[in-house]
This record gives structure tokens, sequence and C-alpha cells, in this order.
């Protein structure tokens, strides 16, 4: 009797020792001190002050167009809160966001953004995901489909500068990389080119607009596979009319709605060779697109 007993205060005490640092741990932010380290907001500042080159490096994209971003966003409800203590403007927080798109690696961490603007690491993070909650927003009004009108109007264009009738733009396949492997089932996300990745289908017509993007297949997945997933291939109805379809590498089926360039060894003969040189040409329009969307925000 005497050792249970001993053994109950023994696990008394325990619970009473856990309770005690659970209580401490919810009363405060932090488990550790803090350290305060010095900053300047010197650098931010001179970067809304500078040339319009200065300025199109750090933001990554020109004076109007940043301003024009965040005319669309500032008054989103995630960049206001009830606190007693104002949220920094938004031009600050998109500018902090923009930072870190257009860089990866170590690059874009918290501590190098930080450093740079003169604020915390969590303050960099908190003010990304802000942005990132914004912008998301705005995906389905920005991102959007061609109606009817705007279709005849692309149609038109494609039939006169490239060639092809009833053509209504390019689709292709691209790497979003990850700086690691997911939790779960990462080894499918490594991908022929030695890195882990999700696989992202753009849709983009003659303007190097995008129009349509299906993301989030893991990067070992097949363009074709990806391509057939997607809300074009399972609803063509709602995206095309009559003959209109989208001009692709090999790599995608043949159907209704994509013309692929032909494939060994039909590609061998004069009058495929030829449409396979022409259809190079005008699809790679998207492959430049995708290059200007991933040179600037890596």
């Amino acid at each position: 009797m005497l050792c249970e007993t001993d053994g109950s205060s023994s696990e008394d005490d325990e619970e009473i020792k856990i309770a005690v640092v659970r209580y401490f741990a919810t009363q405060s932010r932090y488990l550790s001190a803090r350290v305060n380290s010095p900053k300047t907001k010197e650098l931010a500042y001179l970067i809304f002050q500078s040339d319009e080159l200065t300025f199109k490096r750090n933001a990554r994209m020109t004076r109007q167009a940043f301003f024009a971003v965040v005319d669309k966003i500032g008054s989103h409800i995630v960049f206001r809160n009830k606190s007693h203590h104002e949220q920094a403007p938004v031009p600050d927080q998109l500018m902090v966001a923009l930072s870190r798109f257009g860089f990866d690696g170590s690059a874009s961490s918290l501590w190098t953004a930080g450093s740079r603007l003169g604020i915390g690491e969590g303050t960099v993070s908190l003010y990304t995901e802000r942005v990132m909650y914004a912008l998301l927003s705005l995906e389905k009004t920005v991102v959007t489909w061609p109606n009817t009108s705007e279709r005849a109007t692309i149609k038109a264009r494609i039939e006169k500068n490239q060639g092809f009738p009833h053509c209504l733009g390019y689709v292709d396949g691209s790497l979003i990389g990850l700086q690691e492997a997911p939790s779960m089932c990462g080894e499918d996300y490594y991908t022929r080119k030695g890195s882990f990745a999700i696989n992202a289908m753009i849709v983009c017509d003659d303007l190097k607009r995008i129009r349509h993007v299906f993301a989030g297949f893991p990067g070992c997945s097949h363009d074709h596979r990806v391509f057939m997933y997607s809300k074009l291939a399972l609803n063509p109805f709602k995206y095309f009319s009559g003959h209109e379809y989208l001009l692709a590498d090999s790599a995608y089926p043949v159907s209704d709605i994509i013309v692929p360039t032909f494939k060994k060894p039909l590609a061998n003969s004069h009058e495929n060779t030829a449409f396979n040189t022409a259809h190079s040409q005008a699809r790679v329009i998207v492959e430049q697109t995708i290059g200007m969307l991933k040179g600037r925000f890596q």
C-alpha cells in the first residue's frame, strides 16, 4: 500500500508541474526572452522615392502597376483590424510581399526581407499572408475565360497573324518549385529536374494574357494527365463552341479542343514538318508568358 501511495503522489506532482507549465505558456506569446534588433525603415522609404528602374527592381513591376494593385486590394477586410494599433499602410505591406515574390531561396527569407525593409521576421510573414489573401480574392475577376465577343476577337487576331483559324490560344505545363518535399507523399513531387514541385497548366491568349490556370498536381504528373483532370477537358462545352481549340505541344492528347504537334514518325513528312514549324512559332507565346511570370516572380 505504501508503494502505491508513493507512486500516486509522484504522478500527482508530475501533473501539477505540467499544469503550471501550461499556465505560464498560455500567459505569454513567447517562451523565451525577446531580443530586440536595431531596425531602420530608411531603405523602404528610399524605394518609394527612387527612380522608375530602381522601383521596378524592388517591386517587380512599374510604379503605375504597383499602385493599381494597391487600389484593387486596399479596401480588403484583411487590412482592417480592431486593435488599437493600426496596420501599416497597404503600399508598405504590398512592397514587403513583392520583395519576397521576386526572389527564391535564401533571398526570399523572412530575415532578408525584414532586414532590408526595417521590420521583424514575424511582421514580414504577416504582411505576406495578408497580401496573398487579398490577391487570391481577385483571381476570379482577373484570370477570366474570354466571353463570346472576346473569343471572336482573339480568333480573328490569331488567324490574321499566325494563320490558325478558330484558335483561342495556347496551353502548356510548367513546374512550380517547392522549397522542400511535402510531408505526405513527398516522393510524388520529385521531378525529372531533380527538385520538388507541383505541375501547373497555363492557358494564355495571343496577347500573353493568362486566361486559365489549373495547378496542384504533383511534379511527377505528365502534362497529359493534368489536362485530362482540368475543367477544360471535363466540361469543354462551357469554354469552347463551334470549332474552337488550343494549340499545345506533343505531350497533350489530340481532341476537339486540343491541336498538338505531330509526333514521330508522322512528324517526318514534309507537310507535317511544315505544320509543326508554324505551330511552334505560334505556340512559343505561351512559353514566353510562363517565362515572364516565373522570371519576375520567382
